[in-house]
């Protein structure tokens, strides 16, 4: 792990980050930059509101399947508006990039485009470690007793498991799965097994 300190904050980049992107470029991925553009556009889109809510960072990961911020004091503390709105920030952020570039009459800016509107969206799926999963824990914990809302917690990271295992059996079907989504959805798949 390599860590550059900017202040209060930790910038670190683990090994897998590096492998990832290489091997993306090895094998001739030509969205490999436009994909790793959309992730850092997406998590600008966190940090944007994060500054505007007065949410400190403590720390930035970048890691092989994708990049994680980490604030200096749990959302669940914020009030529940801005929990949501951090939350939802990043995939907003995509979705504006993808209105914006998609008006382009350029082959290459229209295909940015759809890349981040891809990447708003499937950060959106109601996963434990996406946006979208994290967004459903903050209302359950919101409209549900406390005893409730763990319980929930607890069968949401099962049907996890298996929401995984069932979008990677159907990109292997149809056959427009890529390195990356399968790398992802493997990370995915083993920390909702090891929670």
């Amino acid at each position: 792990m390599f860590e550059l300190k900017f202040g209060k904050i930790c910038i670190a980049f683990d090994f897998s980050f590096f492998a990832s992107v290489s091997l993306l470029m090895i094998l001739g991925n030509g969205y490999a930059v436009s994909g790793l553009a959309s992730c850092i556009w997406h998590e600008l889109g966190h940090l944007l509101i994060m500054k505007i809510s007065g949410i400190k960072t403590k720390r930035i990961l970048f890691y092989g399947a994708g990049i994680k911020i980490t604030p200096d004091k749990q959302l669940c503390f914020t009030s529940f508006g801005t929990e949501l709105l951090v939350l939802m920030g990043g995939s907003l952020a995509n979705f504006a990039a993808a209105a914006v570039f998609g008006l382009s009459d350029s082959f290459e800016m229209k295909l940015f485009s759809a890349i981040n509107a891809v990447i708003g969206v499937f950060n959106l799926l109601p996963l434990q470690y996406l946006d979208g999963g994290k967004l459903i824990i903050a209302v359950i914990y919101r409209i549900c007793s406390f005893s409730r809302a763990c319980m929930l917690e607890r069968y949401l990271k099962r049907l996890n498991i298996f929401m995984i295992i069932l979008i990677m059996i159907c990109f292997a079907f149809v056959g427009k799965g890529n390195f990356t989504l399968y790398i992802t959805m493997c990370y995915l798949l083993i920390s909702a097994a090891l929670c």
